[in-house]
């Protein structure tokens, strides 16, 4: 819901146009199977969800594909999915050994909630040398805020995320879903493995998303801020007031951040947009709050 707020300073009347964090929102639901089958690189955005493989790095990349002799999720050609670690000529066999850690968030930087998602490490033996185990970690601002451990091979209700592992026992793969711990995040991560001897395939697919739930009194600034003049030619001023330690990112309307400053002490900050006209947004976060604000470059 867009609502509008007019704040007096210095002599200027200030039109703020704030949308909550669910307009700004970029994730979608995301199953796939509208993209080719095709090797994706160690980092990946489509449909306002980046996809990152931070490790291993050496030798292989991500993929969007369907594998069904090794992964349950994908069972017909038309159903892909994205895959963690495939070797860069595009063989499945996981060629890079040692830790892992594969990760997915918004491309803006907003925060979501997961619901739930499909994800598999593969039919492949361990004696070879495959792991199944993985932790998952929510992030929100590189802040660890939710974790758990996931066993692959073994269905399990006992924590923040259920984890219902397919009927199939040579497979190793299900659907994650998640409690409501995992709100408001904006990255998740997978991660696990040993330096040395370790093997790590990870498919991911279905995934979930909804709205998170933003509680004006826990997620909201409460102390009026100003920025201006809005809309801008270039230069923008900014006043937090009270508000310290502010992270700040500016947005354009594909999600790609145009600015970014972390950090800001200061009670008065000024900034030059050197963009193109449009509408941009802008994005403050603390510990545990955040604003938006839809500016306009003329």
């Amino acid at each position: 819901m867009k609502k509008n707020y007019t704040f007096k300073f210095i002599g200027f009347t200030i039109l703020l146009i704030l949308l909550s964090n669910s307009v700004l929102a970029q994730v979608n639901d995301e199953n796939f199977d509208a993209l080719t089958p095709a090797l994706r690189g160690l980092d990946f955005t489509t449909n306002g969800i980046r996809f990152q493989q931070i490790s291993p790095n050496s030798i292989s990349q991500m993929a969007s594909l369907s594998e069904s002799s090794d992964f349950i999720i994908t069972p017909s050609t038309n159903d892909l999915g994205l895959l963690y670690n495939i070797d860069n000529s595009g063989t499945v066999s996981g060629p890079n050994i040692g830790v892992f850690d594969y990760r997915l968030g918004s491309a803006d930087g907003s925060e979501f909630k997961i619901v739930s998602m499909e994800a598999d490490m593969s039919a492949k033996p361990s004696a070879n040398g495959y792991v199944f185990i993985a932790t998952i970690t929510g992030y929100r601002n590189g802040a660890s805020i939710i974790s758990d451990n996931i066993d692959f091979t073994i269905s399990d209700t006992s924590n923040s995320v259920t984890y219902t592992k397919d009927a199939n026992p040579a497979a190793n793969g299900g659907t994650l879903t998640f409690s409501s711990a995992w709100e408001n995040i904006d990255e998740i991560r997978f991660t696990g493995g040993t330096p040395t001897g370790s093997i790590s395939l990870l498919m991911i697919d279905e995934l979930d998303f909804s709205i998170p739930v933003l509680s004006a009194s826990e997620n909201a600034f409460d102390e009026n801020i100003a920025i201006y003049p809005n809309p801008t030619q270039d230069v923008i001023n900014m006043n937090f007031g009270n508000i310290k330690n502010i992270d700040l990112k500016i947005f354009n309307v594909l999600g790609e951040i145009v600015y970014e400053k972390r950090n800001i002490t200061e009670a008065l900050y000024q900034l030059k947009l050197n963009q193109p006209s449009g509408i941009y947004f802008v994005q403050l976060n603390t510990i545990d709050k955040q604003r938006q604000i839809k500016i306009i470059k003329k």
